[in-house]
C-alpha cells in the first residue's frame, strides 16, 4: 500500500552489532581518513587546506575523472594538452607539461608522477582522493609550489576476496555520440599474508566533434582507453611488508589535440584560414590522433620497529605520447605539428616516522625523508609550414609568397639558405633533458597542551639539468632528416644548470574548543629552472626557477553529531620569477618558457557540509564551497604574447597589473542530495551545480579568455543492499554550456579545446 511504502521509505536501514537499527548515513557525510602530514587522521583533524574525497563520495559526487575534480574543488582549475594535465590551485600552476616540473603534483600510491596523464591516475578502485592546497615540500618527496593531488587505490587485504564491476553506458546529445566506461577489480588473499589486487578497465567514445564538409580529415576514431593494475603484498612477522606493482594504460583518439580555431589573427587570415564556430564542428587540414601508452613500476617497503616506521617506495616509469595536431586549427594548408614525446623517469623515496613508541610521543610526532629523481625527457618533432605535409601549397590561390611568410620568423630565412620553398616546408626539431634531483625533508609537530601545537619543517634540494639535445633542420621526402643546426653541440650559451634550494616552514595550530582547530602557516616553496630545448632560430636559453611564499589562516569545525562540517580560510602567496608558457612559431621556437617578475594571489575560500532539518528530515545534505581569488601580476614589465589587432608575436609588452592566467576570481560548488532508507536498500537523489567567473589563459588576456560560465549535473542511486548491486542514472552538463577544456593560443589565433555536452548515461555496479 502507499502508506506501506511511505513507512519504507522512513524506517530502511542496518543493524548495529548489538541489534539496534542503525540509520545509513548519506555518503557525502562520510568521515575520511588522510594521510596529508604521513600518518592516518582524520581530514578534519589536519592542520592544512584538504580537500578528502572518499571513493564512495567520489560516486556520489559523479566523479569519475580527474576533470570532474575542477568541478568539487573551487580555486582549482584542471586543463589537458594532448592528453597531460595542466592543473592549477589557488592561482598557482604551470602550463609546460615536459621540460618543467609541474606545479601541483599528482601523486598515485605515494608515487611521483611528473607527466601525469589522462585517465593513469583515475581508474581501478579508488579508496580517496586529497586535494591539498599551497606548497608541499616539507612533506612530499618532491617540491610543489602550488599543492598536491594525492591519490589511493585499493590495497591488497589479507582479510577475505572481494571485488566488484561496473558498466556505463552514456550518450551525448551532439553529434548522436555514445560512450562505455568498463571497470573490474578484485582482491584475492593468498594466505594470512599473502594478497594481490588487480584492477582493469576499458572505455570506449564516439567523437562529440563533428567534421564539417570542408575538413581534409572525416573519420572520426573513438576515443579508447584502456589499462591495468596489479598489486602483491606479503606480510612477514607483523613487523615488515613489501607490495609489488605494475600500472598500464593505453589511450588513442583526438583528446585536446583536436582544437578548432574560433578567434583568427590577421596572419591566419591572411593566409587563407576560415573562422570556426563553438559548435562542436571543426574543419581541419592535416591529420589529427595522439596515442599515449605507459607503463609504471613501483615498490612499497614497510618496517614497523619499536622506536619508529620505516617507509622506502621506489618507482621506474616510461610515457611515450605521440600527438598529431593542426597546428593553426583551420581548413587551410598553414601548419602542422606531429610530436612523439617520451620519458623515462626514476623515482626513490626514503620515509622515517615516529611512530606511538618512539621517544616523546606524547608530545613530539616527526617525519624525516630522502628523496631522488632521475629522468630523461624529449621531443621529436615534425613542424610542416604551407602545406609541407600535405602537399597542398599554394595558399588557395593566395598571392602570397611563401618566403614572406618564413621571413616573419627571424633568421629562418638565413639558415635555410637555398632551399627551395615553393611546395611548402616541412621543419624536424629535436629536444631532449636530462634531470637529477636529490632532497632531504622533514617536519615535526610539538604539543605543548591540549590546545596548542607549533610544526616546524624544511627541506633541501640540490638539483641538476642537461640539455642532451636541441637540434633543427628540414625533413626529407623519404622522412629522414638533415639537421641544419645542433644548439646542444654548436651553441654558445651553457646547456647545463645546477641549483640547491633551502625551504622552511612553520605553523601553529590552536584548538580553542574541542571540535574546532585554528591554524596559522608560513613557508617558503621552489620550482626548478628548466630549460628551452625546442629553438629554430635562437640558442638555447635557461627559464629561471620560481620562488613561492605562502601564508594561511584556516578554521576547521565539526559538530559533536557530525551534521556540520565547516571549513575555511584566508591565504596569500607570492611567486617570484614565475615560470610563463608562450607557444609561438615566431618566437624561435615553437614552446617557449619565460620568467615574469612576480605575481601575488591573495584569496579566500569556504567549503561545508550540512544536514538540514534533521529534526523532520533523514539525510537532506547540503554541501557548498566557494573560493575567492584576486591574483595579479606584480611585476611583468618584458613579456611576450601577441598583438590584439595582428595576432603577431610581439615581445616588450607591459603586462604588470593583469590577472593570472587561469585563475577565476570566483568558483563555487552546491550540491543537495537527499537518501531515503528502504526496505531494499538506500535510494539517493542529488543536484549539485559549478560556477566559474572566467580567466585568461595568457597574462595578455584578450581575446585569449574563458568566459564566465556554470555546469548542473544531477544524479539518481538506488542500491538493493543484500546482493550488492547499485543502479545510477546520471545527467552531466544539463544546461548544455558551452565553455573550453583547454585553449591553445598562438600565432594563428585561439585553438579551443570544447569539453563536452550534455550527456546521460545509466551504470550497473556490483560489489561482491
Amino acid at each position: 500500500s502507499l502508506m506501506a511504502l511511505v513507512a519504507s521509505l522512513h524506517s530502511g536501514g542496518v543493524l548495529s552489532e548489538d541489534g539496534v537499527e542503525a540509520k545509513r548515513k548519506n555518503r557525502l557525510l562520510e568521515e575520511v581518513v588522510v594521510t596529508a602530514q604521513k600518518r592516518e587522521e582524520n581530514a578534519q583533524d589536519v592542520p592544512v587546506s584538504v580537500l578528502a574525497l572518499s571513493g564512495d563520495m567520489l560516486e556520489a559526487m559523479g566523479v569519475d575523472d580527474p576533470s570532474d575534480l575542477q568541478a568539487v574543488t573551487p580555486g582549482l582549475t584542471y586543463g589537458s594538452a594532448t592528453g597531460f594535465a595542466i592543473v592549477y590551485l589557488r592561482g598557482v600552476g604551470s602550463d609546460a607539461f615536459l621540460m618543467a616540473d609541474p606545479s601541483v603534483a599528482t601523486y598515485i600510491d605515494g608515487i611521483y608522477y611528473p607527466f601525469a596523464s589522462g585517465l593513469a591516475q583515475s581508474f581501478g578502485k579508488v579508496e580517496r582522493i586529497e586535494v591539498l592546497k599551497g606548497p608541499q615540500g616539507t612533506l612530499f618527496g618532491r617540491n610543489t609550489t602550488g599543492g598536491a593531488i594525492s591519490i589511493t587505490t585499493e590495497t591488497p587485504s589479507f582479510d577475505e576476496m572481494h571485488g566488484s564491476v561496473s558498466y556505463t553506458y552514456g550518450h551525448y546529445e551532439e553529434n548522436g555520440a555514445d560512450f562505455q566506461k568498463a571497470r573490474a577489480n578484485i582482491n584475492i588473499p593468498f594466505t594470512s599474508n599473502l594478497a594481490a589486487t588487480l584492477a582493469v578497465f576499458s572505455d570506449t567514445a564516439e567523437q562529440y566533434m563533428r567534421f564539417d564538409e570542408e575538413s581534409i580529415q572525416q573519420h572520426s576514431p573513438d576515443e579508447i582507453a584502456k589499462g591495468y593494475r596489479f598489486k602483491i603484498k606479503a606480510s612477514f612477522a607483523d613487523k615488515f611488508d613489501l607490495m609489488l606493482a605494475a600500472v598500464g594504460v593505453e589511450q588513442s583518439g583526438f583528446n585536446t589535440a583536436l582544437a578548432p580555431n574560433t578567434g583568427l589573427s590577421d596572419l591566419a587570415v591572411l593566409l587563407g584560414a576560415e573562422q570556426q564556430a563553438r559548435d562542436y564542428s571543426v574543419s581541419v587540414n592535416a591529420p589529427i590522433n595522439f596515442d599515449i601508452d605507459s607503463e609504471v613500476y613501483f615498490a612499497e617497503f614497510n618496517a614497523y620497529l619499536d622506536a619508529l616506521d620505516i617507509k622506502l617506495l621506489v618507482s621506474d616509469q616510461y610515457i611515450n605520447n605521440l600527438g598529431k595536431t593542426d597546428f593553426d586549427g583551420s581548413n587551410a594548408p598553414i601548419a602542422y605539428f606531429g610530436a612523439p614525446v617520451y620519458s623515462d623517469v626514476k623515482t626513490a623515496e626514503l620515509q622515517l616516522l615516529s611512530n606511538e613508541n618512539s621517544w616523546g610521543a606524547g608530545w613530539l610526532q616527526w617525519v624525516a625523508g630522502l628523496y631522488y629523481i632521475d629522468s630523461v625527457a624529449g621531443v621529436s618533432a615534425e613542424l610542416a609550414l604551407l602545406g609541407g605535409e600535405t602537399g597542398q601549397a599554394g595558399l588557395f590561390g593566395l598571392n602570397v609568397p611563401i618566403d614572406d611568410i618564413i621571413d616573419l620568423v627571424p633568421g629562418l630565412t638565413e639558415i635555410l639558405g637555398p632551399v627551395p620553398l615553393a611546395g611548402g616546408l616541412s621543419l624536424h626539431l629535436e629536444g631532449e633533458l636530462a634531470t637529477e634531483s636529490s632532497a632531504a625533508f622533514a617536519q615535526t609537530t610539538f604539543t605543548f597542551n591540549e590546545w596548542s601545537e607549533m610544526s616546524l619543517g624544511a627541506r633541501y634540494q640540490q638539483e641538476s639539468r642537461h640539455v642532451l639535445q636541441s637540434s633543427f633542420g628540414l625533413t626529407n621526402g623519404d622522412g629522414s632528416y638533415t639537421t641544419a643546426i645542433d644548439w646542444a653541440s654548436g651553441g654558445a650559451t651553457p646547456t647545463t644548470a645546477d641549483s640547491t634550494n633551502f625551504s622552511p616552514k612553520i605553523s601553529f595550530n590552536f584548538y580553542p574548543l574541542d571540535d574546532t582547530m585554528v591554524y596559522v602557516s608560513a613557508q617558503k616553496a621552489y620550482k626548478s629552472g628548466t630549460f628551452n630545448t625546442f629553438n629554430i632560430n635562437s640558442d638555447i636559453d635557461y627559464a629561471g626557477p620560481e620562488d613561492v611564499t605562502a601564508y594561511e589562516l584556516g578554521l576547521k569545525y565539526t559538530s559533536s553529531g557530525g551534521n556540520l562540517r565547516v571549513n575555511t580560510a584566508i591565504f596569500e602567496t607570492t611567486v617570484d620569477d614565475i615560470q610563463v608558457q608562450v607557444v609561438s612559431l615566431l618566437a624561435g621556437g615553437t614552446v617557449r618558457l619565460e620568467n615574469a617578475g612576480s605575481a601575488r594571489i591573495r584569496g579566500a575560500e569556504v567549503d561545508a557540509t550540512i544536514m538540514l532539518f534533521p529534526a523532520l528530515l533523514d539525510d537532506l545534505i547540503l554541501a557548498f564551497g566557494g573560493a575567492y581569488l584576486d591574483g595579479v601580476y606584480t611585476d611583468y614589465k618584458d613579456g611576450t604574447g601577441f598583438n590584439e589587432s595582428t595576432g603577431l608575436y610581439e615581445e616588450g609588452q607591459d603586462f604588470t597589473g593583469k590577472p593570472v592566467v587561469r585563475t577565476p576570481e570566483f568558483s563555487g560548488t552546491v550540491a543537495l542530495s537527499k537518501m531515503f532508507n528502504t526496505e531494499a536498500g538506500p535510494l539517493e537523489l542529488t543536484v549539485d551545480g559549478y560556477y566559474n567567473s572566467g580567466y585568461s589563459y595568457l597574462a595578455q588576456g584578450d581575446p585569449f579568455k574563458e568566459a564566465e560560465y556554470y555546469l548542473v549535473n544531477a544524479r539518481i542511486s538506488y542500491l538493493l543492499e543484500d546482493i550488492g548491486l547499485r543502479f545510477t542514472l546520471s545527467g552531466k552538463n544539463l544546461a548544455d554550456t558551452i565553455h573550453a577544456y583547454s585553449q591553445f593560443p598562438n600565432d594563428f589565433g585561439r585553438l579551443e579545446a570544447l569539453a563536452p555536452p550534455k550527456s546521460y548515461s545509466v551504470s550497473v555496479a556490483w560489489e561482491m
